[in-house]
């Protein structure tokens, strides 16, 4: 019987190979393909372009530089002509943060991702038309739809995932096309029956008994091919385990004073983030608490949970969720709750609260990748890196490019870590491995840092760019607010007023659509509160300010602009006004004589009868 350890089949994958001929890409654009609901009467909108139908049931499609698709609402793709199979979805924000890509849920067909640190989300399939649902508000600025004439990718007949023995794979594909797959790395590809990038699949089982990755492409008779499909297969050799008895392994809380609570044992950690793990028999973790696992050696592949009562009653196994890696079962009319999968760490949240009399923590020898301390990113200035494993394995590194790796003592490739700090003061990749008393080696981390130096920069005689506003700001996140900056950048879109102050988006250039800056409430020039006509789109600016991260945006915290267009202060009451030259006046006394100059008495001057004191 197969011992399934974890579904992870990645269906769609980046398209590599696809007929490029049997393409066609329609975009819409929400600064110029419009629907008919603005923000005060939003409901069902929808756009069609070349065939093809964006359409939400609840949202607006007609506002100056986006679309929203409004939170429960659902959003629908259609093509009448070609199948869909591909549907990039720019957003306003990043990652799962308001109004960013991860707010839309699974779709109904084909598989949904989306970038962590990008406003970008991507859909792919093969379907006539597919409908995801927002979770929260979604912007979107930008959809861009591929549509073609392609077959459905191939199907794995075991999804990919961690395994505890060899496995046998059958591939299908719809009927009329064949496949061709790979599982050296390589990417399928094909022109003709000449050339092509795999082997042609003969129908007969493929056996896994290594770690493999198979990536397979569909081709039909008119030549045109699939998107990738492809699954990894971990074969995993169980080596040994740790098991936590709550009648012996404490941790310091008790029902008097929860709180998080943690029991360590050869490497492994098991932890509530509230509740209580010093008790006679049991440990609790509360409803709405989290219980984390995590190893410092090896791979986990398997825990199995006893608790005080059975099924998903209050206090079983199945009051504890949605673990972050793998998967949990648990037993209806038992006690005992299953994860299975291969990590590190995983977490799962307790519903209810949860009575754990004993955990059994399975691993296999593989040691753990090592880590970082900072973890990677952008820093300012010189940085200090400690890299770390867990007991009774070393590290082995590198920083000029190669790929760590290790034989026996006297044939590795790399240094040894030595446990002290290293010292970064320029842009560097460290990679990584550990490996373990019987010399088994991690996967490869990797880890790059990159230094930038600010030093005279973000002054008014040097400005930040946008771009590397975004860069500070994102390497001091940890700070909140930044430092107060100079920043240049064009003005895009519309500006919106408010109590004098100013709100609108900076970008290096004038049509840029990422990496942006949005300017929130700001002053004028010189200070003084902002009026209408100061500004326009296209203007250059220089903003004084500090910045934040806000819903995943680069956001000004206040602050004021120091020049529009070069020009550091607003025109003067005279400097507005157009010098005319004035006509000498024509004077004319009771006698209708002109006269040079109006002395006491009464005269007509300029047609007007005027008193002269």
């Amino acid at each position: 019987m197969n011992k399934i350890l974890r579904f992870s089949l990645i269906a769609f994958m980046a398209m590599l190979g696809l007929n490029m001929s049997a393409q066609t890409v329609v975009t819409f654009d929400a600064s110029e393909d419009k629907g008919t609901r603005g923000s005060d009467n939003p409901g069902e909108d929808q756009i069609t372009k070349d065939g093809i139908t964006i359409a939400f049931s609840n949202g607006c499609m007609n506002l100056v530089d986006h679309y929203r698709c409004y939170a429960g609402a659902d959003f629908t793709i259609t093509s009448t002509g070609d199948k869909i199979l591909k549907v990039e979805i720019t957003c306003t924000s990043y990652g799962d943060a308001k109004y960013g890509p991860g707010c839309f849920s699974d779709p109904d067909t084909g598989t949904y991702d989306f970038e962590e640190d990008g406003p970008v989300g991507t859909w792919m399939g093969n379907a006539a038309s597919f409908s995801m649902n927002a979770s929260r508000q979604v912007r979107i600025r930008q959809v861009v739809v591929t549509i073609g004439d392609a077959p459905d990718i191939p199907t794995f007949s075991i999804p990919g995932g961690v395994y505890l023995e060899p496995q046998t794979v059958t591939l299908n594909a719809e009927a009329g096309s064949f496949i061709i797959y790979t599982l050296n790395g390589e990417e399928p590809a094909y022109t003709d029956d000449t050339h092509y990038t795999g082997t042609k699949y003969d129908g007969n089982a493929l056996t896994v008994d290594k770690n493999t990755t198979i990536k397979a492409i569909a081709v039909n008779e008119k030549g045109n091919t699939s998107y990738i499909a492809s699954a990894t297969y971990t074969i995993v050799y169980v080596q040994g385990e740790v098991t936590f008895d709550a009648l012996e392994d404490k941790g310091t809380c008790t029902p008097e004073e929860p709180g998080e609570d943690q029991v360590t044992k050869d490497d492994v950690t098991i932890a509530v983030s509230y509740g209580c793990m010093n008790l006679n028999t049991q440990y609790r973790c509360y409803a709405g608490a989290n219980l984390t696992i995590s190893s410092a050696g090896s791979k986990i592949v398997k825990v199995e949970i006893t608790c005080t009562t059975n099924g998903a009653e209050k206090y079983g196994p199945g009051c504890l969720t949605n673990p972050t890696e793998g998967i949990y079962t648990f037993e209806e009319e038992g006690n005992v709750g299953t994860w299975i999968g291969h990590a590190d760490s995983f977490t799962m949240n307790a519903d209810k609260q949860v009575r754990i009399t004993k955990i059994v923590v399975t691993f296999d020898d593989t040691p753990v990748e090592p880590s970082f301390s900072p973890k990677q990113g952008t820093y300012i200035g010189e940085q200090k890196i400690t890299l770390g494993c867990g007991t009774g394995s070393f590290i082995i590194y590198t920083t000029n490019g190669d790929e760590p790796a290790y034989t026996d003592e006297s044939h590795y490739t790399g240094t040894k870590y030595d446990g002290s700090e290293l010292t970064i003061s320029e842009s560097t990749t460290i990679k990584a491995i550990a490996v373990n008393e019987k010399g088994k080696t991690s996967s490869i981390a990797t880890a790059t840092f990159s230094i930038m130096n600010t030093e005279g920069r973000g002054t008014v005689e040097s400005p930040f760019s946008v771009a590397d506003a975004i860069v500070v700001t994102n390497a001091l996140k940890a700070e909140g607010l930044t430092p107060m900056f100079y920043i240049k950048g064009i003005v895009i879109g519309d500006i919106t007023i408010e109590n004098g102050l100013a709100s609108f988006y900076i970008g290096d250039t004038a049509d840029a659509t990422t990496d942006l800056v949005y300017v929130w409430n700001t002053l004028s020039l010189e200070e003084q509160e902002y009026v209408e006509g100061d500004l326009k789109a296209g203007d250059e600016i220089v903003i004084y300010t500090n910045l934040k991260i806000f819903a995943g945006n680069i956001e000004t915290w206040r602050g004021y602009l120091y020049s529009i267009n070069g020009q550091t202060s607003k025109p003067t009451g005279i400097e507005a006004v157009t010098a005319k030259k004035l006509e000498k006046s024509v004077i004319y006394n009771l006698q209708g004589i002109r006269v040079d100059n109006a002395q006491k008495g009464l005269y007509i001057i300029n047609g007007k009868k005027l008193v002269v004191k």
